[in-house]
């Protein structure tokens, strides 16, 4: 019954395999991804009230096969924030980057000949044709002279928890330079290298009370990628696992930080009598890395932003060279 089942999932393998090949052999696309064929895409730039932007800065690339082939292609948006992309592309790099002062620059990539989504060709043009596509281009509002390197920080100090200082971006003392715990972060791992390894994990965790994190979603085409400002009234998570396990026939199992997503964390908080808060600080966490090290190091990495006055919730910082 098992070879049965096996022989199978082979046949449907091999009908998934001669379908692609068919595909590939198909003259008309197969002349298309070689020599190119037309496209056309008609860019609107808008903000992030969905208005046009007009004279905005377009360099676009249209890629052939090999990158020195293709032709680079610039202009601006007319007053509806409208420009038309238009020439020869085989599919693989269509590249759009738009500037213009007051706003962050955005950066796009279309592919037509993705793998499992390759377009038609037809009358030598890709299909669809004449195609609309929107990019936001987001304003630069009131940015926040702080970032955070995003390097790695090093400690033998493993399965248990530390405290981790978001601003100065390191543990705190005696593991660290870090001065104040904005949350705890505990390295799960046995010390053993390669080729014992066997996988490690990454903990969070918040305890003091109305501290936590939630999470955003990010806009992954503009320079800006995270919310303008956090939102006091969410509801703060307290804890997250990341991990990366090997199993024995050498698998990796991986849980990590979404791309996708950003953390707005709120830290450093202060209650009155009452119990209620009255003072808090507010991060933006692009993303958190952690490895090991053949010394038996555990090794932790955050991006990101704390905006250092108390109850402000600005999340826009000046420089955002270490923001995915």
């Amino acid at each position: 019954m098992k070879k049965y089942i096996m022989a199978v999932m082979i046949s449907l393998s091999a009908l998934q395999v001669v379908a692609l090949v068919t595909l590939k052999k198909d003259p008309v696309y197969r002349d298309a991804r070689r020599n190119g064929a037309q496209t056309k895409i008609e860019l609107h730039i808008q903000d992030d009230d969905g208005t046009p932007v007009p004279d905005a800065k377009i360099k676009a690339y249209l890629g052939m096969n090999f990158r020195p082939l293709g032709t680079w292609i610039n202009g601006t948006t007319d007053t509806n924030g409208v420009f038309v992309l238009e020439g020869k592309t085989c599919g693989d790099e269509i590249e759009v980057f738009v500037a213009k002062d007051g706003y962050y620059g955005s950066h796009v990539m279309y592919r037509y000949a993705k793998m499992g989504e390759e377009r038609d060709v037809k009358d030598g043009k890709w299909q669809p044709y004449d195609v609309e596509e929107k990019i936001r281009l987001r304003k630069i509002k009131h940015q926040m002279d702080v970032a955070i390197d995003g390097r790695f920080v090093n400690t033998k100090c493993l399965n248990e928890w530390i405290g981790y200082d978001v601003e100065k971006n390191d543990f705190v003392a005696p593991y660290g330079k870090g001065k104040e715990t904005d949350f705890q972060v505990a390295i799960d791992w046995n010390g053993k290298w390669l080729p014992e390894y066997r996988g490690m994990g990454l903990r969070i965790r918040f305890v003091e009370p109305y501290s936590g994190y939630y999470i955003s979603a990010i806009n992954t085409e503009s320079e800006f990628k995270g919310p303008y400002k956090a939102n006091p009234q969410a509801e703060f998570q307290k804890e997250a696992r990341f991990y990366e396990e090997v199993s024995s026939d050498n698998k990796r199992i991986r849980h990590w930080f979404d791309k996708c997503k950003c953390w707005v964390v709120r830290s450093r908080c202060k209650v009155n009598s009452d119990g209620l808060l009255v003072e808090a600080n507010y991060s933006i966490v692009h993303n958190v890395d952690f490895a090991c090290e053949p010394d038996g190091a555990g090794c932790f990495r955050l991006t990101g932003a704390m905006n250092p006055t108390p109850n402000d919730t600005n999340l826009e910082p000046k420089h955002i060279g270490g923001a995915k």
